[in-house]
C-alpha cells in the first residue's frame, strides 16, 4: 500500500506539462527539484527557465537576462560630510538609533539587532550607514539592503553606496536599479 502511495505521487510530480506550473514573482513554486543531486524532478529546465522576472521596460525574461542584482555607486560631492549624511540618510531611509520608537524597547533593540542595521558615526569626519529600503524599478516597488559610507574629503565628501536586495527570490532589472538608485543619490546631493 505504502509504495502504491509513493508510486503515484511521483507519477504526479514528473507529470507536470511545461506550461502548466506556476510563477509567482518570477518564481516557479510548482517547480520540484531532487533534494539531493539539484537536478529537476517535472520540468524540463531547457524548455521552460524556472524563474522568469519583469524588465524595466514590463516584458517577461528569464532572470540571467536582468543583469546583477548587487551593485554600488562611488560620488565625489562638493557637499560637506554631515550635510550629506543628513541628506542621504533622509533621502535613502536609513535610521540612527533616535529614529526607534524607544531605543530602550524590546522591538527597537530587535530591530537595531537585525544584521541589515548599522549606524557608526564620527560627526565631522566619517559615516557608515546599513539599513533596509526601498527603490522603485518599472513600476514595482522592492525591498533592498543598503550601505553607505560618508566620509570626508576636503571640503566636500566622498560616498560609497552599496545595494542587493533584500530577498533574493524576487529578482529586478539590475541596471534599472542602479540607474535609479544613482539619480535618488545624486538629487540628495543637491
Amino acid at each position: 500500500m505504502k509504495r502504491v502511495l509513493i508510486a503515484a505521487g511521483l507519477l504526479a510530480l514528473t507529470g507536470c506539462a511545461a506550461q502548466d506550473h506556476y510563477y509567482s514573482q518570477g518564481v516557479c513554486v510548482t517547480c520540484i527539484n531532487n533534494p539531493l543531486t539539484g537536478e529537476p524532478v517535472n520540468y524540463d529546465p531547457n524548455e521552460t527557465p524556472q524563474r522568469v522576472a519583469t524588465n524595466a521596460q514590463g516584458e517577461t525574461v528569464d532572470v540571467s537576462n536582468l543583469g546583477s542584482q548587487r551593485g554600488s555607486v562611488d560620488i565625489d560631492s562638493p557637499v560637506d560630510v554631515d550635510t550629506a549624511y543628513a541628506r542621504i540618510k533622509s533621502s535613502m531611509g536609513f535610521r540612527s538609533p533616535n529614529d526607534f520608537e524607544s531605543p530602550e524597547s524590546t522591538t527597537a533593540k530587535m530591530q537595531m539587532g537585525d544584521v541589515a542595521w548599522k549606524h557608526d558615526r564620527t560627526p565631522g569626519a566619517y559615516y557608515n550607514l546599513g539599513d533596509y529600503g526601498r527603490q522603485t524599478v518599472g513600476g514595482t516597488r522592492y525591498s533592498i539592503l543598503q550601505r553607505v559610507q560618508i566620509e570626508k574629503s576636503g571640503s566636500g565628501s566622498r560616498i560609497h553606496y552599496s545595494w542587493a536586495p533584500a530577498d533574493k527570490r524576487i529578482p529586478y532589472d539590475g541596471a534599472a536599479m542602479e540607474s535609479a538608485l544613482t539619480q535618488r543619490l545624486n538629487a540628495a546631493l543637491q
